[in-house]
């Protein structure tokens, strides 16, 4: 089958899948309830002081008021000037929508007099339980599944996956996955984000065990090195891994979190990997784990600060946010240390309603220089990629990206679903975005090696369209160009910070 058809297919697959999440459309446009709420407001002259008679929420079937109320910058009481009062109810809207509980708040002035007003805060609650079949790709982009392992089924993964958001009504979560294919993992993880009186502190925990058919323990010319070598040898399984962590979460106000993660990890992997990197060593293959064994134990220490500051935290159109962390790989474990140190901010400025524009920095530092491949991850993972170069893996243990985008929302389109009769679920909205980019960045890795694009200054540049739904829903597509003179249609399912 001719590859462009292939791509053609899976990106109708995952549409179609990630349609079937979506259930629910805006009852209330947003900018009309804004316009009335201004329409109120300019009633009043701009120096009236006004006092908060009330707050009331409603359509929290599920979630407990004092959950959204904590997110909430003002209380029954709270007195403000009329020229403040838009700004600080349209925060309220903000916080309250980037809780991701809700697919719709509404704030609503329902009585006023000369010197008091009523609030009511509509929300409109997001399905909360997902038990749904997983097939999911385990390349690191759909590109590189589909082009260099042309599309083979071999490397997917399927079986059951339950994500269960705010279970009590607290804003917690329960993951459960019972998954089997390229890997078999079985795992839960519970957080509680509140578990204090004060609506502060919280707690975490997880159980994850994980087995791989094939790994990648080595990179040649900026691709990975699988064992088994081929998709065909994929058979019984070469890497085991157990993880067990419990965490401590703290947030103060709406924009700071802090987070705490201890962890147990215990890997193995087959005596064949350490004789393949020895024949190997010429190429610049270095061990897998220190001294080339084929086990790992050790602890792990994770502190990660999250400052989120903007209107949309999951495809920001205006504001700030910086998430850092600081990993102690190790914890006097044999054969471990690592002191991995990360950073991502990036600022969003939106030009007009329709229009903005970004800048994102990441960049990462790992010590000692001296580490195992295990330990070397840098660019080509995740969302340190540039857009561009998604074929290729640029290893370190010094590595930054920054990122410039220029976005125009172009249109807005209601989807009709066919298949479900309620009327208020007739049509699903999307939201398309054009955008021009330009990345650059570079990794440094100190060891020898006969990977080309690391210890260079690296840049891409490109165009694409991003199209925006409900449950998070963000899919990608982008013509990028690199300096290596290559070009290409790429697809992303993930946000891009």
């Amino acid at each position: 089958m001719h590859p462009k058809l292939i791509y053609s297919i899976c990106l109708f697959i995952v549409l179609q899948f990630a349609i079937q999440q979506l259930h629910a459309q805006p009852s209330v446009a947003i900018d009309t309830a804004k316009q009335r709420l201004q329409k109120i407001i300019h009633q009043f002259p701009d120096s009236a002081e006004l006092t908060i008679r009330s707050v009331i929420i409603n359509g929290n079937n599920k979630t407990k008021e004092y959950i959204i109320l904590r997110e909430v910058p003002f209380r029954a009481g709270s007195k403000f000037l009329a020229n403040q009062l838009e700004g600080v109810i349209e925060q309220a809207r903000l916080n309250v929508f980037n809780t991701l509980l809700f697919l719709e708040v509404i704030p609503r002035i329902t009585n006023w007099s000369e010197t008091h007003i009523d609030l009511l805060i509509d929300v409109k609650e997001r399905w909360y339980i997902f038990p749904s079949p997983y097939f999911k790709l385990v390349d690191r982009n759909p590109n590189q599944w589909l082009i260099e392992q042309d599309g083979s089924l071999e490397r997917v993964n399927y079986g059951l996956k339950l994500v269960w958001d705010n279970v009590s009504g607290r804003r917690d979560k329960l993951n459960f996955n019972f998954i089997n294919g390229y890997t078999r993992e079985y795992s839960i993880f519970y957080e509680q984000p509140y578990a204090d009186k004060k609506l502060e502190k919280g707690f975490l925990g997880g159980i994850f065990y994980k087995q791989s058919r094939q790994m990648a323990y080595a990179t040649d010319s900026n691709k990975q090195v699988f064992f088994p070598v081929s998709n065909a040898q994929i058979s019984s399984f070469v890497k085991t891994t157990l993880k067990i962590e419990a965490g401590y979460t703290i947030r103060k106000g709406v924009n700071h979190r802090h987070t705490f993660r201890l962890s147990y990890v215990d890997e193995v992997i087959p005596d064949t990997i350490a004789t393949i990197i020895q024949n190997n060593a010429i190429k610049g293959y270095l061990p897998y784990f220190t001294d080339n064994k084929s086990r790992q134990r050790y602890g792990e220490f994770v502190y990660n600060y999250q400052y989120y500051n903007a209107n949309n935290n999951v495809y920001p159109w205006k504001g700030f946010l910086f998430s850092g962390s600081f990993t102690q790989r190790g914890l006097g474990s044999k054969g471990m240390n690592l002191w991995h140190f990360q950073g991502k901010g990036g600022k969003f400025f939106q030009l007009s309603k329709k229009t903005s524009t970004s800048l994102v920095g990441y960049y990462m530092v790992k010590v000692p220089f001296k580490q195992p491949m295990y330990n070397l991850a840098a660019l080509g993972y995740g969302d340190w990629v540039l857009r561009g170069l998604e074929y290729y893996v640029i290893d370190g243990v010094q590595a930054g990206i920054l990122k410039g985008t220029f976005r125009q929302e172009v249109a807005n389109i209601n989807v009709p679903t066919f298949i479900i009769k309620n009327e208020k679920y007739k049509k699903i909205p999307f939201k398309i975005v054009a955008k021009v980019y330009g990345d650059i960045g570079a990794s440094h890795l100190p060891t020898g090696s006969n990977s080309v694009l690391n210890n260079k200054f690296l840049y891409t540049y490109g165009a694409g369209i991003d199209v925006l739904s409900y449950y998070d829903f963000v899919a990608r597509f982008e013509y990028s160009f690199n300096q290596l003179g290559q070009n290409g249609l790429f697809l992303h399912m993930r946000r891009d910070f």
